[in-house]
């Protein structure tokens, strides 16, 4: 599922923010030092660097499914996560980092929820199960609580400048395994 919603990502940076795959990559590599002296050309890094479960979404107790008939099932209801993703962009010049990072801003704003009827343009972005996908896919840009609180800790840790940067956060459900409950009552 991960592999599908970078796809995702890149996918709307490329279509729905009109970048050029032949003027600029769109990159998920760890932004260390060894990978950003390799550069090419202009570059949107997505780095995943967090996930964890966005507990006030959780929901207790378990859900039967197909009652009354040989497939009656129990299951617990789904468990959400948080991918959070530090976007950079990497360019010669400061001033067209600026305005590929502001490009990159204004793309992901404009989608709060990935998969709802007022994105149904966004249905051919989404990659593999995502299209399918049975709950809301949240995301959200640059907002104050993200994970990364030191962010000059982050870029030495991998040896590498500091960079501004934007955080984008998508919550996906996890469907937790349904478990039989037996035949059927009279």
């Amino acid at each position: 599922m991960l592999n599908e919603l970078d796809e995702t990502i890149r996918q709307i940076l490329i279509n729905a923010g009109r970048l050029d795959p032949a003027e600029v990559d769109v990159s998920f590599d760890i932004p260390n030092r060894e990978w950003s002296s390799g550069i090419a050309k202009p570059t949107v890094n997505c780095y995943l660097f967090d996930i964890h479960e966005r507990r006030v979404l959780r929901e207790d107790g378990w859900r039967l499914e197909e009652r009354g008939t040989p497939r009656t099932a129990r299951r617990q209801p789904p468990l959400f996560y948080e991918m959070t993703y530090l976007v950079t962009a990497w360019t010669r010049a400061v001033e067209d980092e600026h305005r590929l990072l502001w490009q990159v801003l204004r793309t992901l704003v404009r989608f709060p929820v990935l998969n709802n009827e007022r994105t149904t343009h966004l249905r051919h972005y989404l990659q593999g199960d995502l299209q399918d996908y049975p709950w809301p896919i949240a995301a959200s840009v640059a907002q104050m609580e993200g994970v990364l609180k030191s962010p000059g800790e982050f870029w030495t840790a991998l040896e590498n400048q500091i960079k501004p940067s934007l955080s984008y956060v998508v919550t996906l459900g996890l469907d937790r395994e349904a478990v039989v409950a037996g035949p059927p009552g009279l």
